[in-house]
């Protein structure tokens, strides 16, 4: 997981620069600024995939850094966990199996807004990434039959919009809707393109 780690790296580096701007004494209000969200959804494919490609579910974790506090832009970190089953393929898919399970592992790095509007706060993010979809393919040997996982990588692209309402300072309830597209590569078609989202979640710091 190359890009992941590359992904990783990135977020521990502007977490340093913001750190280093700062003295020892205000470590504490730097640490406030590291969110961790956390949620669970629906996830709906778009298109013609939803023919094939049954309604499945998404499971959200991310880190979040907030270099200032009030409406301000924000650096988030995802990753999302999509599982759905389907019961046709088309002609062309990435798969023979006519009815499974696919996977989707979608790790993102983008740039955000909030802005508070009265007793919430409302923020928006766009975020590019890696989207991994693993599947199951039979193999058809002259003595045996196989079974392997396949994995696929594409390019993607997130958008979020949502929605806190804070309980406490530093931790909140989230809404959530998001876009994903995945983008095409090779010569096989899709089951996944793009789909819509919908979480209920929290997010909170450490400290």
């Amino acid at each position: 997981m190359k890009l992941a780690r590359l992904l990783i790296q990135v977020i521990v580096l502007l977490l340093l620069s913001g750190i280093g701007s700062r003295s020892y004494a205000q470590t504490e209000s730097v640490t406030s600024r590291i969110y961790f969200p956390g949620s669970i959804g629906l996830n709906l494919p778009f298109d013609d995939s939803r023919l094939h490609l049954k309604n499945g579910t998404l499971l959200t974790t991310a880190l979040e850094y907030r270099p200032v506090n009030g409406n301000a832009l924000f650096f988030r970190f995802n990753y999302d966990a999509v599982h759905n089953h389907y019961q046709q393929v088309y002609s062309n898919s990435p798969t023979n199996v006519n009815t499974g399970k696919l996977s989707a592992d979608i790790f993102s790095l983008g740039l955000g807004y909030r802005r508070k509007v009265g007793g919430i706060k409302m923020f928006g993010i766009l975020q590019p990434g890696l989207a991994i979809n693993s599947y199951d393919r039979v193999n058809f040997n002259p003595e045996t039959i196989s079974i392997d996982q396949i994995s696929r990588r594409h390019l993607s692209i997130k958008l979020t919009y949502g929605i806190e309402y804070y309980l406490a300072e530093h931790f909140a309830l989230t809404l959530e809707s998001s876009y994903f597209y995945l983008s095409p590569h090779g010569s096989y078609k899709l089951l996944n393109p793009s789909s819509l989202n919908f979480n209920i979640g929290f997010t909170t710091t450490l400290f």
